[in-house]
Formats: structure tokens, C-alpha cells, sequence
């Protein structure tokens, strides 16, 4: 399957146009965010240890994600080029593939788990980054809302748009899929940063990059990404309350 070539509606100057527009997008919206909260609240007000700053942090983050990748992608990977959804996998699927992203799924999930402990005795100094985003469960119900939405719903929709549906086709234009598959999968684990999230992101992406191919249809992979996400934050949250086993528990920082 990875051997052949898969056909992109986006030529080499086309897709390297929307990969611009997005990261323009992206990095233009969040400096506009530090302008305003320097002119209003101020960096010292808006940095104050309160109990959901980190969560906000997050919820900002992805938000900004999601609205580059939304404007990106319908303004110039689509509207500009007079194509339709279709084109990014946005057809219907079957009953089986979505059996089969679910069940990779979670085979996925218990791979990550696996490396996140391989990793915490490997590299210690990676602890710190191994910790769970939601370390405070009394956060305010709309934050814990707004972010549980953005986590588990629109970011592995408009993720899978933007990594699968668009840059994996384009770089297959003239790339073997296995090719494409590794770069864009490097490209996928790079954007989480955090080198614990990166590597496991990159695992993650050929999973869905499988279902991707091999379903013909974006919605499998974006079911395996909703079905991750939702593992890991109720892991999280689970392990905030101090609900797990201490065999499941993340590691502690020394």
C-alpha cells in the first residue's frame, strides 16, 4: 500500500501556498492574542498562577490551530482552486473501517502508554513533559467544557484535515505514499513540541495515515484521532482524581 503513488488536486506551488497561508495564519492570530493582552490585562495579570491558566493556555492554543487550519484550507486550498471537501477524504465510509479505527485506536493509545514509560526511566529529564494537562480538576466547568470540545472533537477533525487530508496528498504528488507518510508524519510530531507528545504524535500519524489510505475516506482516521484523544483525557482526568492504580499512573517528577 505504501509503495504506490496517491493522486493530489494541489501541484507543488498550490499546496506550498496553503502551507504558508496557514502558518502565516497561525503565528499572525497569536501574536494579535499577546498584543491584546499586553494593551488590556497586561503580561502580569494574564500570567498569574490561577488554577486554569495552563488549561487556558491550552484551549487558546488549539483554537488558534483550528481557525488558521479552517481559513487555510477553505479560503485557499479549496475555494481558490474551485475544489469541494471531497478532495480532502470527506466521503462516506463503512461500518468496518469504522470498527477498525476504533480498535487501532486504542491499540494506539496502549502503545503511547507503553513509550511514555519506556521513556520516564530512559529520560528522566523528560518527566516534566510527561505530566497531565488537566493536573487540577477544579477549574471552572466552562473552561473544563471549552476544552474537553476543542481536545476531543475539533482538533482531530481539523488536524486530520490539515495533516492527512491536505498534506499528505499534496507531498504523494511526486513522492512515493511511504515518503510522504514519513515527512509529513515528522511534520505532524513536530507541531506538539513537547518531545514526549512529538514522538508519540508521529507513532499516532501512521496509524492514521493507514486508515487514511487504505479506507479512502478521512472520517476513519479522524474516529481513531477523537477515540485517542478521549483515552488520554480520561486517563488524565482519572489520574488528576487519583482514581488509577499506581501502575497507570503518569510518572511522578523527581
Amino acid at each position: 500500500m505504501f509503495h504506490y503513488r496517491l493522486s493530489s488536486p494541489w501541484n507543488f506551488k498550490q499546496g506550498f501556498l496553503i502551507l504558508i497561508s496557514f502558518i502565516l495564519l497561525y503565528f499572525g492570530l497569536s501574536a494579535a492574542h499577546m498584543i491584546w493582552v499586553k494593551s488590556t490585562l497586561g503580561f502580569e495579570e494574564y500570567l498569574k498562577n490561577d488554577t486554569d491558566f495552563y488549561t487556558k493556555v491550552l484551549i487558546f492554543s488549539q483554537l488558534t490551530k483550528a481557525i488558521a487550519i479552517a481559513i487555510a484550507i477553505t479560503f485557499v486550498g479549496l475555494k481558490r482552486y474551485q475544489l469541494n471537501w471531497e478532495v480532502l477524504g470527506f466521503r462516506s465510509t463503512t461500518r468496518s473501517w469504522i470498527t477498525i479505527a476504533i480498535l487501532l485506536a486504542i491499540a494506539g493509545f496502549i502503545c503511547r502508554f507503553l513509550l511514555m514509560k519506556w521513556l520516564s526511566v530512559e529520560v528522566p529529564a523528560w518527566v516534566k513533559f510527561m505530566q497531565p494537562p488537566l493536573q487540577d480538576l477544579n477549574i471552572s466547568s466552562v473552561t473544563l467544557f471549552f476544552f474537553l470540545i476543542l481536545t476531543v472533537v475539533i482538533t482531530p477533525v481539523v488536524e486530520e484535515t490539515f495533516f492527512r487530508g491536505f498534506l499528505f496528498q499534496w507531498m504523494t504528488q511526486k513522492r512515493p505514499v511511504w515518503i510522504a507518510a514519513v515527512i509529513s508524519s515528522l511534520m505532524f510530531g513536530a507541531s506538539h513540541i513537547v518531545p514526549p507528545q512529538a514522538i508519540a504524535a508521529v507513532i499516532m500519524s501512521f496509524i492514521f495515515i493507514f486508515l487514511f489510505v487504505a479506507s479512502r475516506s478521512i472520517w476513519p482516521p479522524i474516529i481513531a484521532h477523537v477515540i485517542n484523544n478521549a483515552l488520554s483525557i480520561g486517563g488524565n482526568m482519572l489520574a488528576s482524581a487519583q482514581l488509577l492504580p499506581e501502575y497507570l499512573m503518569p510518572p511522578v517528577i523527581s
